[in-house]
């Protein structure tokens, strides 16, 4: 640390200790409460921006759909390139033994090469994207119904 003179690298950079070399250090040092830490603030920040994302689509009166009638619509379509699924969505579907229709949207997504993204329902994204149904879609084209 003290041979890096630019102050932009530093910033990025964070120190974890670990006791051995090897292959077993890096499993140490993923383990470390440091590292868990700078992992979760990355995740987060990824579904921050995916829900910013669909939301100024939305804004836009563009490329998105939320609400669980018309992402189905769109996922049956193939035009999902990113679909968003908070993990709230997931847990009250479960419960309410409405899964298999998430499911197989979320499936339905990959099949045809489009990113299923689990959105943690804890922070203001989640927040957010449950406010809109739990579910949206960052679609490839325009649907017109």
């Amino acid at each position: 640390m003290k041979n890096i003179k630019d102050e932009e690298v530093k910033k990025k950079i964070t120190l974890a200790t670990c006791s051995c070399s090897g292959k077993e250090a890096i499993d140490e040092v993923l383990k470390r409460p440091e590292v868990k830490n700078v992992l979760s603030q990355q995740r987060l920040a990824k579904e921050l921006k995916l829900v910013e994302s669909l939301l100024e689509e939305i804004s836009k009166n563009n490329l998105a759909v939320y609400g669980l009638k018309e992402t189905e619509k769109a996922v049956n379509a193939g035009a999902v390139e990113k679909l968003l699924v908070t993990d709230g969505l997931i847990q009250k579907t479960r419960l309410s033994k409405n899964y298999e229709k998430i499911d197989q949207m979320m499936k339905n997504t990959e099949s045809m090469k489009g990113s299923v993204n689990i959105i943690g329902s804890d922070h203001d994204g989640g927040k957010k994207l449950d406010g809109l149904g739990g579910v949206g879609a960052i679609l490839r084209y325009k649907l017109s119904y």
